[in-house]
């Protein structure tokens, strides 16, 4: 059994250090209370703010998204809805982006349209219909991703695809056969 990749970050604000070291969730959690303890204002600031938590988005991802080694994504479950499909797989196509396997974040809706299984005219008007409610934004390039607004909610709809799988796999059978 393979031992997981350690990380050691060392913070110097001024005098005082501080060296974190462990596995990435470990650590990025030490160095969060660090900051909060040196500055009050981030702890009430880090509150407030949306960070997107890549790590915690593969985790709900995998049931229904999976990427390619070049960063593509390709979709698991083809009954669902296009605007969740489309959400998903710009959320994928986020997270590939952040983990470093995709050079771009954007997705033109030919590829969308590839990666859901869903015609290119379905995917041009739900991407339409998803731009007026601020989900997604359209680049200078005519692709789409996702504000946000969007990766907030393309995460709830992904935890919610996780947590449905897991509380009934008779279901999913029955959804999957039927």
């Amino acid at each position: 059994m393979s031992e997981r990749p350690k990380i050691k970050v060392q913070i110097e604000w001024g005098d005082i250090k501080h060296t974190a070291e462990g596995d990435l969730e470990t650590v990025v959690r030490e160095v969060m209370q660090f900051a909060a303890t040196v500055l009050p204002n981030y702890s009430l600031a880090s509150k407030l703010t949306f960070s997107p938590d890549y790590s915690s988005m593969v985790d709900d991802l995998s049931e229904t998204v999976k990427l390619t080694p070049e960063g593509e994504a390709v979709m698991l479950k083809p009954e669902m809805s296009a605007e969740y499909s489309i959400a998903l797989v710009l959320l994928a196509t986020r997270v590939a982006n952040a983990v470093g396997t995709r050079p771009s974040v954007d997705m033109s809706p030919e590829r969308i349209s590839r990666s859901i299984g869903k015609a290119v005219k379905t995917v041009r008007n739900t991407l339409a219909l998803l731009a007026k409610t601020g989900i997604v934004d359209r680049t200078g390039e005519g692709n789409y991703k996702l504000t946000m607004q969007g990766i907030r909610k393309a995460h709830e709809i992904a935890r919610g695809m996780t947590a449905r799988a897991a509380s009934s796999p008779s279901e999913r059978q029955v959804t999957a056969t039927g």
